[in-house]
């Protein structure tokens, strides 16, 4: 072992001797720095994602060239053969050249900190997820060196070395793309897309280390070191000898072993998830509920064996989660997984219980087929079930498989009440709720109501979802709303201040009456008829521009901060408003409020009218400051005195105000799920059904990235772009420069040395 480091830290030490290493450490930093933050600021999230996507293709390019010398320099120059006439061995010789080399790759990577570092200063980063990514990364990082080594041990062209690691390195990220996999026959498109690099790297970047993917790094690392090493030994042994003939069997078993390990490390399980919240790791909730089922749950899997390679990942996360379902049941819960395609007794039996086939494209030589195939599920209990005809997405599966699971298996469903406010005179279209009602669905009794009509008692609706503004109500319904509070019923309200039109061919927004504040002045509460603007944390508009579209920064579509202040949105980073008011509580009681949204500190709000042109940049900024768009009421929470010192009886019901109608709706929610998970906790919060709320909150999405001034974004990215590499080229330069003074002192033997 001393050995091998000693000829590491010999090779690390000869990289920083000569320029070229600082050359390939500055070029590395300048382009991956300059290519990171083309994107990072544009959507205004603390993730290090762009740069993950990027790596693998980067390094495809500096691995090669920072290992194309380890051993090609040593046979061209002959020193290998003196240096393996040292008391050293071949293969302590290869990981000391292999380690010393894979220490500078990771050195570089480590020149990339600067920039999660740089971005705490305006968002609270998961930590966990940033340990993961980087763990993936020194992974590939090992990878791709034990490439890089071993072409470089093939012969004494340096050039050579690198063209081979680059096509060998190249070739394990191109079969994992889908021009490749849907170009080949299904049976082998998924054991091919399992090979690729960018399939392990793209896992581990989620933020879960995955056994499948440490094993699949180590075994290619192993693959190519092993190579190395057959390479390496072959040089000293006779051409046609049988030592030669042996030595390449055994690379050659060694190296079919660790393919086998490779190919069959899929079906290894165990992850360690370093995402906030633990996303992708069963919650407490789900296991409290699978570990008290009072008779046997079934979930049913029918899915193809023929299915896209694109869906490979979502595949493997669904059958995670279902394994995961079945050992927290404790045999309460069986799994059985079915192919029906081509069987016409389990197509019949998938369409019993609503899960048909579904079509999707399939290139095969050149042409576009369309195939039918089966991804869905349904969980059956007794004589009921759910199901969830197509599978699209993992995220909030957990959530719907314990909903359905809660559903079946509780005695009552609780009604809520779905109001969705009619189209004003003249109107041609509004809001629609259809994804938010579906998803509700899933999970309670809804029934459309009007609340002018129809009969408010909590005795029957656990909640009410008021979504849209109307701009009148009669005093009796407001009557009926108010005495519907009052006996303990919940409300979620999505209202707005200001109306949308246009004038002139520009939109414009103008203030408007709230009906519903008068319902909720017992609470103290109220929706300002203003529109808000954050020119900090927003989210951006597509513009048409000279060359294409660009995206732009919208001040008024609001990207919400979460105060994590309750359940509701503990887990919840932020939520799009587009168009939202302010709320008042000024005349609230005391202990009833607390606030779940708001926005950055560099907020306005424009009263009576405002032009809401993206091309906009007068933005008034004399008045900046943090705004609550989205509040939750409990008067539950607030002690006896203060209810004592506050006026009249208070309302005992729930109550949660969001100041978008938009928020929630298919226009907008379809593209932006934490709106909805946002929503549904609410609905679950109003309604008593908290248990849920944690499973479902699991929010995926990076932390938002809002700084207190523009000028500490700049200084973050010119910071890694221009400082990093400057301070690189100071060093170097010092560093060289002693080096040369030292060479050019005069020879001085040891004694003279001793007396000076």
């Amino acid at each position: 072992m001393k050995a091998i480091w000693t000829i590491a830290r010999r090779e690390l030490r000869s990289m920083f001797d000569h320029p070229m290493g600082y050359i390939l450490l500055v070029v590395f930093i300048v382009v991956n720095d300059f290519l990171f933050f083309r994107q990072a600021f544009l959507f205004g999230v603390a993730t290090l994602r762009p740069m993950l996507e990027l790596l693998p293709w980067l390094m495809l390019f500096f691995v090669p060239a920072v290992t194309m010398r380890a051993l090609a320099e040593d046979i061209r120059a002959g020193t290998l053969e003196v240096v393996l006439a040292q008391p050293i061995s071949e293969l302590q010789l290869l990981l000391g050249k292999y380690v010393g080399q894979l220490l500078f790759v990771w050195l570089a990577l480590a020149l990339t900190l600067p920039i999660p570092i740089g971005f705490s200063f305006g968002a609270d980063l998961a930590a966990g997820v940033m340990v993961a990514q980087y763990v993936g990364a020194a992974m590939l990082a090992a990878a791709y060196t034990a490439i890089g080594v071993w072409a470089s041990s093939l012969g004494r062209n340096q050039v050579t070395a690198f063209i081979v690691g680059v096509a060998v390195m190249f070739a394990l990220l191109l079969i994992g793309l889908g021009p490749v996999t849907m170009s080949l026959p299904p049976e082998l498109a998924g054991v091919v897309a399992n090979i690729g690099v960018l399939t392990h790297f793209t896992s581990i970047a989620r933020g879960v280390i995955d056994l499948r993917d440490v094993v699949y790094f180590l075994s290619v690392t192993a693959i190519f070191l092993v190579l190395a090493y057959g390479s390496l030994m072959g040089r000293k042994l006779a051409p046609r000898g049988a030592s030669l003939a042996r030595l390449r069997l055994g690379t050659l078993l060694m190296t079919i072993t660790l393919v086998v390990v490779n190919l069959f490390g899929r079906h290894i399980g165990g992850r360690l998830d370093l995402t906030p919240g633990k996303a992708y790791t069963l919650s407490p909730a789900t296991k409290a509920i699978l570990g008290n089922l009072p008779d046997l749950v079934t979930i049913r899997l029918f899915v193809s064996s023929e299915l896209p390679p694109e869906v490979s990942m979502l595949r493997r996360d669904v059958d995670d989660l279902l394994s995961d379902f079945r050992a927290a049941g404790d045999g309460m819960v069986r799994l059985v997984v079915q192919d029906p395609t081509g069987n016409e007794e389990l197509e019949e039996e998938a369409r019993s219980f609503g899960v048909p086939p579904v079509q999707f494209n399939v290139a095969r030589k050149s042409e576009f087929q369309i195939k039918e195939g089966y991804l869905g599920l349904a969980v059956q209990y007794a004589d009921e079930s759910e199901s969830i005809p197509v599978i699209q997405r993992s995220d909030d599966l957990e959530y719907r498989l314990a909903s359905f699971v809660w559903s079946l298996i509780r005695p009552d469903t609780p009604a809520i009440g779905f109001y969705e406010a009619p189209l004003k005179p003249g109107q041609q279209q509004g809001p629609t709720y259809s994804a938010l009602e579906g998803v509700l669905r899933e999970t309670y009794d809804v029934h459309r109501v009007d609340i002018e009509t129809d009969s408010l008692n909590p005795d029957e609706l656990s909640a009410l979802v008021l979504a849209g503004t109307p701009t009148f109500l009669p005093d009796s319904t407001l009557d009926k709303l108010k005495d519907y509070f009052a006996r303990g019923g919940g409300g979620l309200v999505m209202a707005r201040g200001m109306e949308l039109s246009t004038m002139q061919n520009q939109p414009i927004s103008m203030e408007r009456p709230v009906a519903l504040n008068r319902a909720l002045e017992a609470y103290g509460v109220r929706v300002q008829g203003d529109m808000v603007f954050d020119l900090s944390s927003n989210e951006p508009v597509s513009m048409r521009a000279s060359f294409g579209n660009v995206m732009v920064n919208y001040p008024f579509w609001l990207r919400a901060l979460s105060t994590q202040a309750s359940n509701v949105n503990l887990e919840i980073g932020t939520v799009f408003l587009p168009w939202a008011s302010s709320i008042d509580t000024t005349g609230a009681r005391p202990g009833t409020i607390t606030p779940l949204f708001v926005t950055s500190q560099n907020a306005g709000a424009e009263e009576q009218t405002a032009f809401l042109s993206t091309q906009r940049k007068d933005y008034p900024r004399d008045n900046l400051g943090s705004r609550l768009v989205a509040v939750q009421v409990n008067p539950g929470e607030a002690t006896d005195a203060e209810l004592s010192d506050s006026a009249g009886p208070a309302p005992s019901g729930r109550l949660i105000v969001v100041s978008s109608d938009d928020f929630a709706s298919d226009q907008w929610a379809r593209g932006a799920s934490q709106n909805i998970a946002f929503a549904l906790n609410a609905v679950d919060w109003l309604a008593q059904e908290e248990g849920l709320i944690a499973i479902r909150a699991k929010d995926r999405t990076p932390p938002p990235l809002v700084f207190e001034g523009e000028s500490t974004g700049d200084l973050i990215q010119y910071g890694n772009i221009i400082g990093v590499p400057l301070l690189l080229v100071l060093l170097g330069a010092i560093r060289l420069w002693r080096r040369r003074r030292r060479s050019r002192q005069p020879y001085r033997p040891t004694g003279q040395l001793e007396a000076a």
